[in-house]
């Protein structure tokens, strides 16, 4: 499946009223998440917490260098993430999370109320690989891209990062070919709109 997206079903921008919209952006590392991300952010108008601009901002702060330190802050950095959009959530704040997650990962724990839409991002396992090498040596020193690109690439091709099993709606992005993102920013849109509560205020 290549440069396609498929859209399964209906979830709000920022001054919509009602249950939040949590719109999830995930998939394996060198797919696209962070390029979808930014695109849903401008079009929607939402915050958007991203997994690796708070290592980035972490890592530089603690000048964390090396990838064995550098693991247990990626753990570290999604739990944070998690309480800030759970804090967001809980008060009635819709977003935008951008993450490679997993079914278990800490922001699907104990979730306050939300419609969630899933945009799901991915690429070719050797594609992956491609492009973590190429943007390795412009990456902020928190990544090991070049490190871990076959690691990545092979786990990609057992199927981890796979379309989560989350309740509310889904986005398909597949970007071998890159795909036209303002198609994809108004299928979500679409989504979000159609399953906007009422105004609560």
């Amino acid at each position: 499946m290549s440069g396609t997206i498929g859209s399964v079903s209906a979830a709000q921008p920022h001054d919509l009223g009602g249950v939040p919209v949590l719109v999830v952006v995930t998939g394996p590392p060198g797919s696209g998440k962070s390029a979808v991300a930014a695109a849903l952010r401008a079009r929607l108008e939402l915050p958007l917490i991203a997994k690796d601009s708070l290592k980035e901002a972490l890592g530089g702060a603690l000048a964390i260098r090396g990838r064995a330190e550098s693991q247990p802050l990626g753990t570290a950095v999604f739990t944070l993430l998690a309480h800030i959009a759970h804090e967001l959530l809980a008060n009635n704040v819709s977003l935008i999370a951008e993450g490679n997650f997993q079914a278990t990962s800490m922001l699907f724990v104990d979730l306050p109320p939300a419609r969630i839409v899933q945009v799901h991002v991915t690429a070719e396992p050797a594609l992956l690989r491609k492009r973590m090498l190429e943007r390795a040596e412009n990456r902020h020193p928190v990544h090991w891209d070049a490190d871990a690109a076959d690691e990545v690439a092979a786990r990609a091709a057992t199927g981890e990062w796979s379309v989560l099993p989350l309740p509310g709606d889904l986005v398909e992005i597949d970007t071998t070919t890159w795909p036209d993102l303002r198609d994809a920013t108004e299928r979500v849109a679409a989504l979000v709109r159609n399953t906007a509560g009422p105004r609560s205020r």
